[in-house]
């Protein structure tokens, strides 16, 4: 049976060095395979839909945005992916879990996946001080920012709805250690 899935899931938490992956396994599936892949990033996918809707100027604002209005834009947002998906590889680049007002969103809930099915889902992991540094060093972003402890903790939510995904879709699951 060959498998008919384009979507790969890259995802941990801000700071990990997601980007850094999926930049390495691009440049190795197109030297290996001589192949493109699309990359989307999850944020700025829901970034487009909300500025549409003129909820948001910036993308740090997002994260602030009513717990429902996310919701409804990671949906739409996710439909986006899925009908890209439909036309090429994708790499979708995104956070397992965003930090909010009123605790942790998760980042791939059920009607995102569902509507992406990925193949598998890759979660980066890096030292906790590491990640902690990173975010400290990176002058792009408006990071909140979190104690070693909170982002072990975080790392470790991430394991589990990473699993979830795959329970849902019967995507694969794998883990690779940024060091």
């Amino acid at each position: 049976m060959s498998e008919s899935r384009n979507v790969v899931i890259v995802t941990g938490i801000p700071g990990v060095g997601k980007t850094t992956v999926i930049n390495t396994a691009v440049e190795m599936v197109k030297e290996n395979h001589d192949e493109d892949v699309l990359v989307l990033n999850f944020g700025t996918e829901m970034f487009e839909v909300a500025s549409k809707k003129g909820q948001v100027e910036h993308r740090d604002e997002m994260r602030k945005l009513p717990t429902a209005i996310q919701r409804e834009n990671q949906k739409l947002a996710g439909e986006a992916i899925a009908e890209k998906a439909k036309k090429t590889r994708v790499i979708v680049d995104t956070h397992t879990l965003i930090q909010t007002n009123n605790g942790y969103l998760i980042g791939l809930p059920e009607w995102v996946v569902r509507a992406i099915m990925p193949k598998t889902v890759v979660l980066v992991e890096a030292d906790p001080e590491k990640i902690a540094q990173r975010r400290q060093d990176d002058p792009t972003r408006a990071r909140d920012a979190q104690m070693v402890d909170t982002i072990e903790t975080h790392q470790q939510m991430c394991r589990a709805a990473a699993v979830s995904v795959g329970t849902l879709t019967g995507a694969t699951v794998r883990i690779i250690k940024n060091r």
